[in-house]
């Protein structure tokens, strides 16, 4: 695991917040986030299903460059409120489809960018629950097969974060 502070230049930092924030930008909302029964959140997805799903996607340029990622898997930011929530222990699970035979688990990194600061956060379950805080303009790399959460902030009314899967170039 690597934690990165001040990952891009703060003009950068500052209008992804700016945009995420604004009443035009488009979120979407998903029941849960990991599985049934822990809490809903809003989520936009910048890339999927092997491309490009928004006009926005350059604001994560900036993020994306700095990681030196191989083939994206999944970009999307997701928006938590303040209010009581639950959010269960996960992995990042993503698989290789093959034609004749079953899918396959395959390596992969996850990067979270913290869009905002606030007392929410990741907890990482295989380094001991270490927390890692929701500081704007930080970053979490680690392998995408660890199990993790998001502990949603109670000191602000939004935790934006950046969730960002590819595989290593190699």
């Amino acid at each position: 695991m690597r934690v990165h502070k001040n990952f891009i230049k703060k003009q950068e930092a500052d209008r992804i917040n700016d945009v995420l924030l604004r009443p035009s930008f488009p979120w979407f909302y998903n029941r849960h986030q990991a599985r049934k029964g822990d809490t809903s959140y809003m989520f936009h997805l910048f890339y999927g299903n092997n491309g490009v799903n928004t006009d926005f996607f350059h604001l994560v340029e900036p993020i994306l460059k700095k990681l030196e990622c191989g083939k994206l898997l999944n970009v999307r930011a997701n928006l938590t409120f303040k209010r009581p929530s639950k959010c269960f222990w996960h992995v990042d699970d993503f698989r290789r489809r093959y034609a004749n035979g079953p899918s396959k688990v395959f390596k992969h990194q996850t990067a979270i960018y913290y869009v905002n600061t606030n007392n929410g956060g990741t907890i990482f379950k295989n380094f001991k629950n270490k927390k890692v805080k929701s500081e704007k303009n930080k970053i979490v790399i680690f392998d995408g097969h660890q199990r993790h959460k998001a502990q949603i902030q109670t000191n602000t009314d939004t935790r934006l974060v950046i969730n960002i899967n590819y595989e290593n170039k190699n």
